[in-house]
């Protein structure tokens, strides 16, 4: 693909980092960038002892400057200073820096986009082939694990840790919180300040590209969270960008949302896609405040359009986000664990229909304020069996899966960019217990064809009437051979016994995992194995009677075929 400037002023460009920026051409050092409305565009940096007026930029184009050096080392730090219409001179970092000194600092690096020597061509060739298992285990990279002191790790040991704990626990693929480039850590990357430089506080992009490879040579696929909605309003980032709106159509609170109506700018976020799945072979991108988005003026075509042009260039990439009917391959649904750990909670609520193709979320928008174990009431025991029953309804559910860092041992503290998660709860029998189950559900999920086959819903899937017994969910998941899973969940503090429901075949109904098992800290009890009678019930010929323990989901299996 070769860049045209046409196709940047018609708002169809993927690839203007390859014109725009820091690049290394001919032997010199070549900087351009976007000022519309500026009376002179300088560069400066640590090479002229930030001398502003040293080094002026030619305009090439209309509203496009140009600055060739020599003698520029890379990681050199600059900036641009544009001279606005009246007389004001501002200090800008690049808006398509590869690479920017890290923060609180603000300035751009001369890096040049790392032209890595790939090693993971069998996972490529494995993601471009059909349907496969997507389970997601999102972490912050900075408070994932850190070193003894405290220092945050860089990106290369943070895959070494992030492939040992993801083979342990079975999830398909590691999800990161936004790397672009910010200045506001508590974010955790959602304020971004670059949007083609991986954040500098772990490394490298070098560094980067090597811990993907990592994690694809262990057959784990990366999902990165992405911000397309707009960028915080300082004085050296794409606010006001030339003295006036280039990149944003309204500012409030801080906030500047980008102009998705102008065609620079669409090209812009087009661009910041394409460079970070070309040059660090991201498997997905979780679009972050798409609904929001789509709300403001042009944005529901710019996602549309979005979603269209990335996949044409990128058919084998994943693209995540919460508005319907854009061209997204996966919706976000957070509403269901909603309504579930409501149920738990003694909420009686009437849980929404699962969604074809969506993602099933415990984000950090879910447990922000509160952790998923601590929102549990009752007894410390008690508290625990809620959530086990919970995350095991919710993993047998139709759709993809995202769990946040910290879910898997049952966390009770919510979540800092500040420290590391709190692995010394795996000291704790219950926490042990708890990751174990965490261990079993992940993998149950990623190797069982009947939970997460995308089939049509109506031929895999099949609410299981609770006869009006309080707290008590279940539903029938169906893979394309006919082996079916029944999943029954008891979120109430009485056990249910026997709970009945129909079946259509006679039959061994086995019990294949129950969240009450001693070994995942429960009481033992269990549903053993049942044989369906002759007594019609739900509509269907024939019944089972199961045994649904207080606070409890049930796994049972039937076979395909009569017997």
């Amino acid at each position: 693909m070769s860049f045209s400037i046409n196709s940047w002023r018609e708002g169809t460009a993927q690839n203007a980092w390859e014109y725009f920026g820091c690049h290394r051409e001919n032997g010199a050092t070549v900087f351009r960038v976007w000022a519309p409305g500026a009376r002179a565009v300088y560069v400066t940096g640590s090479f002229c002892g930030w001398d502003p007026h040293r080094h002026i930029a030619e305009e090439i184009a209309p509203d496009i400057y140009q600055c060739v050096l020599s003698g520029i080392s890379q990681y050199e730090t600059y900036k641009y200073v544009l001279i606005t219409e009246n007389g004001t001179e501002l200090y800008k970092s690049d808006p398509f820096a590869f690479h920017a000194e890290t923060p609180p600092a603000n300035a751009s690096k001369v890096y040049y986009p790392p032209d890595y020597e790939w090693n993971d061509q069998k996972w490529i060739a494995k993601r471009k082939t059909s349907e496969q298992p997507l389970s997601i285990y999102q972490i912050h990279a900075g408070s994932f694990r850190t070193y003894a002191n405290g220092e945050v790790l860089n990106y290369r040991k943070l895959g070494e840790e992030a492939v040992a704990h993801l083979k342990t626990l079975g999830f398909t693929h590691l999800g990161l919180m936004p790397l672009t480039e910010h200045l506001d850590t508590a974010s955790g990357g959602r304020n971004p300040t670059g949007f083609f430089a991986l954040t500098s506080r772990y490394g490298v992009p070098r560094d980067f590209c090597r811990m993907v490879e990592l994690l694809h040579q262990a057959d784990i696929g990366v999902f990165m969270d992405f911000c397309l909605l707009g960028f915080p309003k300082d004085d050296f980032g794409l606010s006001d960008f030339a003295g006036h709106h280039c990149y944003e159509s309204e500012c409030r609170n801080n906030w500047c949302f980008f102009d998705f109506e102008k065609p620079e700018v669409r090209s812009f976020l087009f661009s910041s896609a394409n460079y970070f799945l070309r040059n660090f072979h991201l498997d997905g991108l979780r679009i972050l405040y798409a609904e929001e988005i789509a709300r403001h003026p042009g944005g529901t075509q710019f996602l549309c359009d979005f979603c269209r042009l990335i996949s044409a260039e990128f058919p084998d990439v994943i693209l995540a986000g919460g508005a319907s009917d854009v061209g997204f391959h996966r919706t976000l649904n957070s509403a269901m664990a909603g309504a579930v750990m409501d149920l738990a909670c003694g909420k009686e609520t009437v849980l929404p229909l699962p969604e074809q193709n969506c993602i099933q979320q415990l984000d950090l928008d879910l447990t922000r304020s509160e952790t998923l174990i601590s929102r549990m009431p009752g007894s410390y025991d008690e508290k625990f069996s809620r959530l086990r029953a919970v995350l095991a309804f919710l993993m047998a559910l139709p759709g993809s899966k995202l769990w946040l860092m910290g879910n898997e041992f049952a966390q009770f503290e919510v979540w800092s960019p500040w420290h590391e998660l709190d692995w010394l709860l795996l000291d704790y029998d219950m926490h042990r217990r708890f990751l174990a189950m965490s261990r079993r559900l992940s993998n149950f999920y990623r190797k069982t064809a009947a939970i997460w086959e995308e089939t049509p819903m109506e031929q895999h899937f099949t609410v299981i009437d609770p006869h009006g017994v309080p707290g008590v969910r279940g539903f029938i998941r169906k893979d394309s051979n006919g082996n079916q899973i029944f999943v029954l969940s008891n979120f109430s503090d009485q056990p249910v016994s026997p709970f009945v429901t129909g079946v259509e075949k006679r039959g061994k109904y086995a019990e294949l995992f129950s969240t009450d098992e001693l070994q995942y800290g429960g009481e033992g009890r269990s549903s053993g194995v049942n044989f369906a009678r002759l007594r019609p019930a739900d509509g269907q010929p024939y019944c089972i009677e199961a045994e649904l323990p207080p606070r409890s989901t049930v796994y049972l299996y039937k076979a395909a075929g009569l017997k």
